[in-house]
């Protein structure tokens, strides 16, 4: 029996194939550290890092029932995975047999091997695995950030091997490199205006979120593609 846990773009969990109905989550905390333990290493965490996670303002010694108390609702929401969560000896882990499938451990090991390849190929089948960004029903939970600004990062480094400037823009508008690129890619196909229209988008995201101006590479392609827009003299 295996449990597949999916984390990017949104939580869900099935078993074996079958889905655990949403309703099964009404118990916010026992999603929560289903999702914490998911996420986690080995799919286990010592117990006061479990507590600090979901329980920040609480000392340890008055979580610990509530840890408690969310492990045995996780249970029944994953029953049929053989009393998937475990807290033996102050570890806290996540179960099953023969075991957790976790969308997220899949992307990195994907992702892993391609950035050190520099297998663009590689790169294309992690991106297939990047269903979104971590945990979107999560934004504000402190514990989510640094996994989800980490797992963003990987897909921009993939976006990068992989050339595929118009996402890469998208996601980051003022990203100087994508924004030359896509240029260059009309300017070499006979657009200059679009290639021009390509470097204003660059010049006013630069402007509206960092205050800055064109760089040096960038100005020289603009001032390089104006003189190739002028219309010759007489």
């Amino acid at each position: 029996m295996t449990i597949h846990v999916r984390l990017l773009g949104g939580f869900e969990v099935d078993i074996d194939g079958a889905p655990v109905p949403p309703v099964s989550w009404a118990r916010r905390h026992a999603a929560a550290l289903v999702k914490l333990l998911a996420l986690a290493d080995g799919h286990r965490l010592h117990r006061e890092r479990v507590i600090a996670a979901l329980w920040p303002a609480l000392a340890v010694e008055v979580a610990a029932p509530r840890l408690h108390k969310a492990a045995h609702f996780a249970r029944k929401a994953l029953e049929r995975g053989g009393g998937a969560i475990s807290l033996r000896d102050d570890i806290v882990a996540l179960l099953a047999d023969p075991g957790i499938d976790v969308d997220v451990d899949r992307f990195r090991a994907v992702a892993a091997r391609a950035l050190t390849t520099r297998d663009s190929s590689l790169a294309s089948a992690a991106l297939e695995l990047y269903g979104g960004d971590l945990l979107p029903d999560d934004l504000y939970d402190d514990w989510t950030i640094e996994a989800r600004d980490g797992l963003a990062s990987t897909r921009i480094e993939l976006l990068r091997l992989t050339h595929r400037w118009d996402d890469l823009v998208a996601h980051s508008p003022t990203d100087e490199e994508a924004h030359l690129a896509l240029a260059r890619r009309y300017a070499d196909g006979g657009d200059t205006r679009a290639a021009l229209r390509q470097l204003e988008r660059l010049e006013r995201a630069l402007h509206h979120e960092l205050g800055a101006g064109l760089g040096t590479e960038a100005r020289a392609l603009k001032a390089q593609l104006d003189s190739r827009s002028r219309p010759a003299p007489p």
